[in-house]
């Protein structure tokens, strides 16, 4: 502790030696020079802001690019440090942009109205069964209400809304087994439905038996279904099962035009009684 005090009483010693070394030399170029360093290094702040340049004026011109060039070097340092954040947000207004073009791209029936929700669960041992959304109730969510994917600029059904709770809603995705989703073929207009396989791919089976298609064919849901809007992308024909003698159609294999995995938000389609109800 003794060592310690002596050490600090040195050091004051010499930095008052030292200070009235300096007050009494004449104001040469040298000893401003000294004297600007050491105000700028023991009290920086007063040369940031506004009043910098009044600080550096009469000081040697070498002294004064040196501590404007900290300053500013300084503020650069801030300024980096706000670049992630900036590019946060930038990412977060494009996104948003994008999913603004594709509702605007989308025409809804005149009795619905469109609702973006974040996927907020998944279950690993259910990936392709179901998803938990964050809106429920007091978004006006429905049991039944179509679900859509977006993913590179294009909209498609993935699913329909089962359980409705306040805030967080499940939807059931058309890779279930339990799914089903009347389907299309606008250029021939055969009709068949999607039926999913608990996977990743999904099939579409009671098509005509002379039903000619070709891998590539686009799918869509059909006009005669009652829960998702007609023309709505459901998948691509990855695959044209071998007629069974035993059955009396057709099957392909359908690849979903927005992949299960890919979610991370989605769009519900929602009556437009919540938004009347909203309003009054």
């Amino acid at each position: 502790m003794n060592r310690d005090k002596r050490i600090a009483n040195a050091l004051l010693f010499t930095y008052g030696i030292f200070s009235l070394l300096v007050l009494c030399m004449p104001l040469s170029v040298p000893v401003l020079s000294i004297k600007a360093c050491i105000s700028y290094l023991i009290n920086p702040v007063p040369y940031y802001g506004t009043r910098a340049v009044d600080r550096v004026t009469g000081m040697p011109e070498a002294v004064a690019r040196l501590i404007s060039a900290d300053v500013e070097n300084m503020k650069l340092r801030h300024e980096l440090q706000r670049v992630p954040l900036l590019e946060t947000e930038l990412e977060s207004v494009k996104k948003e942009n994008d999913r603004l073009r594709l509702q605007m791209g989308l025409k809804p029936e005149k009795t619905r109205v469109l609702r973006w929700a974040r996927v907020v669960e998944r279950d690993p041992q259910n990936w392709y069964r179901y998803l938990v959304v964050e809106a429920g109730k007091g978004e006006g969510l429905e049991v039944n209400a179509p679900v859509l994917g977006a993913l590179n600029g294009r909209i498609g059904a993935v699913g329909r809304v089962i359980e409705v709770g306040q805030l967080t809603s499940k939807v059931l995705l058309l890779a279930d087994e339990t799914s089903a989703l009347a389907s299309y073929f606008p250029a021939k207009q055969w009709e068949g439905l999607i039926e999913g396989q608990g996977g990743s791919m999904l099939r579409m089976n009671y098509l005509p038996p002379d039903a000619q298609v070709a891998i590539g064919d686009s799918v869509y849901t059909s006009p005669t279904g009652v829960t998702f809007p007609p023309d709505l992308l459901v998948g691509h024909v990855t695959r044209v099962f071998k007629p069974d003698p035993f059955l009396a159609f057709q099957a392909v294999e359908v690849s979903p035009s927005v992949p299960p995995d890919t979610l991370k938000e989605v769009l519900i389609l929602l009556p437009l009684k919540f938004t009347e109800a909203t309003k009054s």
